[in-house]
């Protein structure tokens, strides 16, 4: 038998919009663009002929034909999800991470031995994106996150705050004599999308002229691996120079930090926080 049935992404962003009333909380939740949220919901009221939605300035309510619908859909969706959790085979010492790139290779990875040394039986994998990804969509374990620590439908435990300063490696700053933020000028500003320079000394209350032509990075490690080479001068996150600093690659430049609004945090789905190797690897973390 033939069924006349929407696309599935339709009523998976029908369900979101009708709890949280709202497009730009429900085009975060599901990672998308209030514009994309508002075409598929338009497809899905084209499909049944019928509004689903009142929309006004402040929110959106749900049509009785739309909390008809909505009856069965978070159902339907809540029972697939149940099924899909039920059939899964998932090995015991299974651990799938995601993480930002850049806190991947330079914070993770030099670390990341120990653990599976202690527990050689893990099947571990990692996924370095910059996406955020949908962790039980997606059937993954855990993920390392950088953010406020409120995620919808997961548990986030807090791993470390980050301040931000500049660094350079250590020839370069006694080529140029650079010893403290007021000299700074002397050499190239190394760049990339996280910090701007002009914001970190607004905020920090210092001073400096910034080059507009210094070399941009798209990735924070590249942007390190650019200062280790003597290239320039860099702003760092303190998490990803800890070792590069603690081997003499790097150098801080001068004492003035600033405080990031964010943090990292190890993110589970809910129904997963309490699996042998989540738990293990959240305490393995809380160690480091």
């Amino acid at each position: 038998m033939k069924h006349a049935l929407p696309p599935m992404h339709t009523l998976r962003t029908f369900e979101a919009l009708a709890r949280l009333r709202n497009f730009t909380r429900t085009a975060e939740e599901l990672h998308l663009t209030p514009s994309a949220i508002s075409h598929q919901i338009k497809a899905l009221e084209a499909f049944y002929s019928t509004r689903l939605f009142l929309r006004s300035r402040r929110d959106v309510t749900s049509t009785p034909a739309g909390m008809r619908l909505l009856d069965v859909v978070a159902r339907f969706l809540g029972e697939l999800s149940d099924v899909g959790r039920q059939l899964r085979v998932r090995h015991a010492d299974r651990l799938s991470l995601t993480a930002p790139p850049s806190l991947a290779s330079r914070w993770l990875l030099p670390r990341l031995g120990q653990f599976l040394e202690a527990h050689p039986s893990a099947d571990f994998k990692l996924r370095a994106t910059f996406e955020l990804v949908d962790l039980d969509a997606e059937d993954i374990d855990a993920g390392i996150r950088f953010g406020s620590g409120r995620w919808h439908g997961l548990r986030a435990q807090k791993l470390f705050a980050e301040a931000i300063f500049p660094v350079a490696s250590p020839h370069y700053v006694e080529s140029l004599g650079i010893r403290r933020i007021a000299d700074l000028k002397r050499g190239v500003f190394l760049r990339d999308d996280f910090q701007s320079w002009d914001v970190w000394f607004a905020r920090t209350r210092t001073s400096g002229t910034v080059a507009q032509s210094g070399p941009v990075f798209d990735d924070s490690a590249l942007l390190l691996q650019a200062a280790e080479a003597g290239q320039g001068i860099a702003l760092a996150r303190a998490p990803l120079v800890t070792d590069a600093i603690a081997a003499g690659k790097l150098v801080r430049i001068g004492r003035v930090a600033l405080a990031s609004p964010g943090g990292y945090y190890l993110v589970t789905p809910i129904h997963r926080a309490d699996s042998p190797m989540v738990k293990a690897f959240r305490q393995w973390l809380a160690g480091q």
